[in-house]
This record gives C-alpha cells, structure tokens and sequence, in this order.
C-alpha cells in the first residue's frame, strides 16, 4: 500500500493548479481506489502562510504558490493568492522548503529556505514579485481549470471549462451537474433530495417552481462561471432548504482596465434557438464599473403521457406542449475603494422575460369492464405573458488586515407577472365524428410581488494570549437580518361564450390574494482549528409573521390566515485530516422549508376540463434534521453517507374528486400541495476523478438513496410508500493537441421518491469538441446533446383509489455552436464577489398560479 500511495503526482500549469493522480491510470482501478481509502499512511500538518504583493506594495491576486522541497526541489503543495493576495499552504509534512511564487507579468520569486515542524504555523518573510522586462505578449501560460473539483464543503462543476456545456441554457446545466436531478415539473432535487435553495452569486434566486424554470432558461453558458453543489450549508445561510444550496455563479470580468467579452450561439432541435452576450468591464485603483447584457431566444418542445385508473375508470391522456421565450438580462455595477479597509457600491439587474406557450392533448375515457371507449375530451389552451423583475443591492465591506470584516446589504426587489390563458375544452363522442358538449374557459393573472431586506455579517478572528505567546483561537461570525414581503395575487376565471366569443366573469372562482411576511433573523457561528481537528458551531433564530388575506368576488366563510412563530435552528461541522491524503467531516443541520407565496392562495385554475390547480392556505412549513459524514481521498475523491428526516413533509400530489358531465358522473384530477406527516430518506454518494492519462481526464459521481414518505389525507387515502433509488453522473476530457479539446458526458437515474411518485429510470449522453483562436481569445465549441435521443421520464403513484402512470419527453437532443471573443485588457483584477441579503424568500416567488 506504501508503494501505491506513492505514485500520486502533482503538476501545476500557470496560475491554476491540477491534481493528476497517476496511479487512477490503469484501465478498471479507478473507482476501485475509493474504497481502499482508509488504508494509506498518516502525516502531520499545520498551516504556512503569507502575503504577495508588488514592487507598489499593491496586492497580487491569483498568484501561483508552490511549496517546494529544499533538497531535490520536488513540488509538494499549492496555493492560489485571494482577493486581498493572501495564501494559506495547509496539511503539509514536516521538512524543510522554499517557496516559487510566480503569475503573469512578473518575474517568479524563489523565497529562502526554512524548516516547518508541521506544529506551528509559519509565516512566510516578505513577497514581491518585479515585472517583466519583455513584452507580456512573449509570455505563454498554460491554464485550465477542471470540468469538476471536490472542495472541502462543496462541489464545483466549472462550465467555462466543458465543451458540452456551450449552448445550454442553466436549467439544462444542472441536469449535468453531480448529484442534481430536474424532475417532470423541472423542480430541482439534490441527491434525491426536495428542498434545494438556489443562489445567484451567493444570494438567493427569488424565484421558485415555473418561475424559477423560466428564469434559469433564459440564462445560458454564456452568462455562468462555475455551479457550486453545497449540500450541508451553515448558520449563515437562511436556515431554509434541506437538500442545500446550489450557488449559481455568474461570470465577471477579471481584469483590470477596459476589456469585455461577447459571445453567440446556436442550437438546432425540433426548432432552433439562439443567444448571445455582451460584458464589458472598466477599473482602475478606485473605481470597478461593469455591466452584462444577455438575450436568449427560442421554442422547446415537451411531451407528456398521463394513464389514470379510478376503479372501472380509466383516462388515457396524450400531450404536447411548445414552451418558447424570449428573455432580455441586464445587470450594472459599480464599486468605490474609498481606501484599503472600506469598499461601497451598487448593482441593478432586471430581467424581461415573454413566455408563451401552446398545448393540445386527447383524454379517452373509458371503463375497463366494457373494454370501449366512451368519450373523447380534447382540450387546448394558449398562455401569454410578461414576467418583469428588477433587483436592487447597496453594499457596504469593511476588512482589516486582522481578518477583520463588516458586510451590510440593502436590498430591494420587484416582480410583475401577467399572463392571460385560453382553454377550450369539447367532449367527442366514441368515434370523433361529433361534439358532445364544448366549454371554452380564459383567465388572467396577474401578480406583483414586493421584498425589502436588510441584513449585515460580521466576522473576526479570536485569539488567546498576549505579544509573542499570542495563539489564534478561531473565528467568530455574528449577523443578522429583516425582510419584509408582500404579495399581490388576482384570479379572474371566465367562462366564454362560443357563439360570439364574449366572456362572463366566474364569481365562485375569481379572488384576490393578499399575503405579508415578515422574518427577523440572527445567528452566531464559531469556527476554529486545532492541529488536525476542524470545527464549526452555528446558531440561527427567525420570528416568522405572516399573514394571508382571500377577497372572493361571491362572499365565503373563509378566515385570514394569520400566523406566528419562533424558531432555532443549529449548525455543526466536525473535521478531522489525519493526513494530507486523508480527512473526514461530519455535519449537522437543521433547517426549514416555508411553501411557495402562490401555493397559499386557495383558487382553482382549470387545465383542462378534467385537471385542475388549486392552492392551500393552510400548509405548514416543513422541518428537516439532517446528518451528514463525509470522507475525503488526497483531496479529490469523497464519499459521503447522509440521513434526513422530515416533519410535515409537504409536496405537491394529484387528488381526484366526482362530479356530473352530460348527465353521468364523472372523476376530474386536482393538483395541490398538502402536508403528509414524516419523510426519512438514506443516502450514500461517491465523487472521484478518474485521471486515466495526462490527456484523459475523468469525474465519477454515483449516489443511492433510500426514501419513505407516510400519510393519512382521510377515508382510504394513505400513502405508505418507500422506494430506492439510485443514479450516476460521468464526465470525460481529453486534450487533442493544437488547442483542441474534447468531452464526453452522461447521466442516468433509476427509483427514488419525487413527492408521492416513484420514478423510473432516465439517462442521457453528451459530447462535445472545443477549439481555442487567437491565443486563446476566441474559443470555437461545437456539441451534441441525447446522442441517443433518450431524454424522457416517467413515474408512478397511487392515492385511495386512484392510480397514475406518468411519461414525458423533452427536447434533450440538440446540435449547438457557440463562439466566444475576449476583447480589452488581459491583466485586470476582478471584481469582488460579494453577496446581497435577500435570502430565502427569493426562492418562494412562483409564477402561473397567481
């Protein structure tokens, strides 16, 4: 096993570092080497640090910092400077060393040697780094990050760096991302789990459900750096979200000067589709001015296959639907360095977005008895709208060279949504030669939905001692936040006259919906670190208020919904690194999940004549404790065991209610959300690289989980049902030479709980080729999605007496060409990455509903 350890390398090129683990080469071995983790050899570590900085003694950031062996000069670790040109060098053996630092532009710096006992930390002497006296243009870097890296508490899927991610829009990219599924109604689930919370540069989305879809498609590659999985978040973050966060980083302009980037593309499914990008970047030593316009066109294409059977019923359904939109993304910004310590400024993005839709489907309606059919329903409907957003965020940072710093957020953010629907529904008699009966129905709803938040976070290092005995005692955070919110919803049902097309207003199912929140937050959070040992200790309380108000166009018996209530929620991360190849985590959270603003209003909107959506006022919001142990190999490989369990359990299922057509009675099929008491789920997930060869690059991710889900929604409608399910995600690169690249990817999933249903098996393949133009200005990537034309689901559930067979297809397979261009200066510093203070309330805005 000592040899084997051995024969781990680490190779650097540019300012970005690579792990090539050359002993995962051999053909059959890789994923083998995850379980023969815990058998390599133990060695101590501490921390060696430092600071780069120029001849002005301004700052360097991304400078590429490399411990190397005194005796024979062998690279042992890395490291990356940050934003204020600080690097950290942790979990390195006792020895003795130097350090070459070096970036673009300036001259490599080789420091003194110096012993480190793998006790104490070190800090480095004095760097800095002198400019090149050649021409930058004479310089050549090579540097590429990897498609995928396992950090300590997250995953990064970096899409810069995929060929087969140009084109795509973000909801079609986290259908490729490790451990992240998009069920039939494009909700986003993490390792089998509901709940997940999505961040846009660290700040919550505000959207959720078709709102949240529609804003992620109309967001492409183009717009996105990197996606970050991070299942297990702290005391920071709002305690809302038991599957995690999916932080969403959007691309900034990392240099210094002017430059910018513009990029198009095109992609040919059923239909074509087109996008394109323009960002432009201004800074020099005070001001960072930036801005990023986007737009995205096109029509997707979606099928779905509906089988119910209520006793001697049975309703066989057949679907199609075109979805298309055309999105207009705007984002401006500016940040002020009033000195080194204080930094303010501002950032507006707002999004116009006109999603349509068109569907048709056919319902025969039969009795299984008499093996006929009785009638046929066929049903369409057309959807228009305008779904405007605009975010504002002022920001203020202060940080010392102590560690010290203060983050205040204010922010402001608006949605209007429209849409107006038309849905004509005619019964056909057995041989579709005759109407039966026709109903054409058309609503409106619009929704205008308004959140204030102020928060600040505050973190400083601690210390015990005094002068030259002075220790580090860990860090100390402390914040807090307010959020108000306030929700408009209007339903207009009508009923329309076939004759002469005029429309009569439904008072049973025409309301308004009022809804006012207010959450108060803080938390505290501990980290420190002892040797070996890790550990952080998190602490958040929010006083929720809320209040709904129905406004029913006929009068009803139906009460406000006002209500209150405090809760605690902790945090806690354990770590242990036995050595620099190995390390283990355990975490615990505890977080909730509150139901999405529309989902309270209790309207009824037709889909058709036999299906409807109506909201419940009276959900409750879901409590998760979750349990998370993790295991990491040299850095890159993980495995990872969880456990969760779910009090009130909330999630949307299809019920089914009698009612007289043509004289005969008859089911129609309601959609809503209701709480179904407990959820326990189990799982286990593998993420490991599978460096074949220097020019084949691999990542692995592989998860299994075991859920069950009990209910009692009165008379013979239990729901006991538990199901396994298990699921993989492949990733392949290779360098061809002569700047080309290649990738080959692919994902499949099989059972697992979504809600009520259990799913069936899904799959699909991507490939892609990219080539680099111009010195690495223009990239050229070409790519072909569903190779095997296999992008479908299906699922099943059963409810009393009602039983449900689920199918669909989207448009997966797709040939798409993207071209990029960087223009302006090549040596800026980025622009900072700071977070705004609208949390989990932006994850609750969901349109269509009202």
């Amino acid at each position: 096993m000592k040899k084997f350890a051995s024969t781990f390398n680490f190779e650097k090129k540019g300012p970005l570092s690579m792990c090539r683990l050359s002993a995962f080469r051999k053909s059959g071995k890789a994923f083998g080497t995850v379980f023969l983790l815990f058998f390599a050899s133990f060695l101590s570590a501490q921390k060696i640090s430092g600071v780069v900085t120029d001849a002005a003694g301004k700052v360097q950031e991304f400078a590429s910092v490399m411990l190397m062996l005194a005796t024979d000069s062998t690279l042992t670790k890395g490291a990356i400077t940050d934003a204020d040109g600080k690097f950290d060098i942790e979990n390195a053996a006792a020895g003795s060393y130097f350090l070459n630092v070096s970036i673009v532009g300036f001259k490599p710096f080789l420091s003194k040697p110096f012993d480190f006992d793998g006790k104490n930390d070190v800090l480095s002497e004095k760097i800095t780094l002198k400019t090149l006296d050649t021409e930058l243009g004479q310089v050549t870097v090579v540097s590429r990050k990897p498609v995928v890296e396992v950090k300590a508490d997250r995953i990064v899927f970096n899409v810069e760096a995929s060929p087969t991610a140009q084109g795509l829009n973000a909801l079609e990219l986290l259908r490729k991302s490790p451990g992240v599924n998009v069920d039939k109604d494009e909700n986003i689930n993490l390792k089998g789990r509901q709940g997940v919370v999505i961040y846009i540069n660290g700040k919550p989305s505000q959207m959720s459900g078709r709102d949240l879809a529609a804003f992620l498609k109309g967001l492409t590659a183009n717009d996105i750096e990197a996606i970050e999985i991070i299942s297990n978040p702290g005391a920071k973050f709002d305690a809302a979200g038991n599957a995690g966060v999916i932080n969403i980083k959007l691309k900034k302009n990392k240099k210094i000067g002017t430059n910018g980037n513009v990029s198009l593309g095109f992609s040919q499914g059923i239909t074509p589709k087109m996008d394109g990008s323009l960002s432009v970047n201004y800074r020099d030593q005070k001001w960072n001015l930036f801005s990023n316009y986007s737009y995205n066109v096109g029509t997707w294409n979606n099928g779905l296959n509906l089988d119910n059977t209520i006793g001697d019923s049975l309703y066989i359904q057949r679907s199609s639907n075109n979805w298309s939109n055309n999105d207009h993304n705007l984002k401006i910004g500016a940040d002020y360095t009033v000195n080194s310590r204080n930094t303010i400024g501002f950032i507006i993005n707002g999004g116009l977005t006109n999603p349509n839709s068109n569907s048709s489907s056919r319902t025969n309606i039969s009795r299984i008895s008499r093996r006929q059919t009785d009638s046929i329903l066929v049903a369409s409907s057309a959807s228009n709208g305008t779904n405007k957003n605009i975010n504002y965020n002022l920001n203020y940072r202060f940080a010392d060279t102590s560690g010290r710093e203060l983050n205040i957020d204010a922010d402001m953010s608006q949605f209007r949504n429209r849409t107006t629907s038309s849905l004509p529904n005619r019964y056909r008699d057995a041989t579709d030669t005759r109407t039966l009966t026709e109903r054409i129905y058309w609503n409106t709803q619009p929704v205008d939905i308004n959140i204030k938040s102020l928060k600040a976070d505050f973190e400083t290092p601690l210390s015990i001692g005094s002068g030259q005995v002075r220790k580090k005692a860990g860090k100390l955070g402390l914040g807090f936040k307010t959020s108000n919110v306030e929700t408009d919803n209007t339903f207009g049902f009508y009923n329309v006259n076939p004759a002469d097309d005029s429309r009569l207003i439904d008072v049973n199912r025409s309301n308004s919906f009022n809804y006012v929140e207010n959450i108060n937050a803080g938390y505290v959070n501990y980290n420190v670190q002892i040797k070996k040992f890790t550990a952080q200790l998190g602490l958040r309380g929010e006083q929720t208020k809320s209040k709904g108000t129905l406004t029913a166009m006929k009068p009803t018996n139906s009460k406000d919904v006002d209500t209150t209530y405090f809760n605690v929620f902790p945090t806690a991360a354990l770590g242990y690194t036995f050595s620099d190849k190995h390390a283990m985590n355990l975490t615990y959270r505890y977080s909730i999940d509150r139901p999405a603003y529309a989902d309270l209003n209790p309207f009824e909107n037709q889909i058709d004549e036999l299906t409807f959506q109506k909201g419940n006022p009276f959900i409750r919001p879901m409590f998760t404790n979750t349990v998370e142990m993790g295991y990491t190999f040299m850095q890159a490989a993980t495995l990872s065991v969880n456990y969760a369990r779910t009090n009130d359990f909330f999630t949307q299922i299809t019920d089914q209610e009698e009612f007289v057509v043509n004289g005969a009675k008859t089911t129609r099929f309601f959609i809503t959300n209701k709480n179904l008491a407990v959820k326990d789920q189990y799982g286990v997930s593998i993420n490991a690289p599978l460096p074949i060869n220097k020019w084949w690059m691999g990542m692995v991710n592989i998860w299994v989980n075991h859920s069950k889900v009990k209910a009692d929604l009165g008379g013979d409608r239990q729901i006991n049902v538990a199901a396994t399910g298990v699921g993989f995600w492949m990733q392949h690169t290779f360098e061809l030479g002569k700047s080309w690249s290649a990738e080959v990817s692919g994902w499949g999933n099989a059972g697992g709980l979504q809600g009520n249903f259990v799913n069936k098996s899904q799959g699909v393949m991507d490939i892609g080729v990219a080539k680099k133009l111009w010195d690495g200005d223009g990239t050229l990537k070409l790519s072909f999605s569903d190779v095997f034309k296999t992008s479908r689901w299906a699922a099943y559930t059963n409810l009393g007496k009602l039983n449900m067979d689920m199918s669909g297809t989207w448009e997966g397979q797709q040939l798409r060409a993207h071209f990029s261009y960087r223009f302006g200066n090549k040596n800026v510093k980025e622009a900072r990455d700071r977070k705004s203070g609208l949390e989990d309330e932006k994850n609750r805005v969901k349109s269509g509903k009202g």
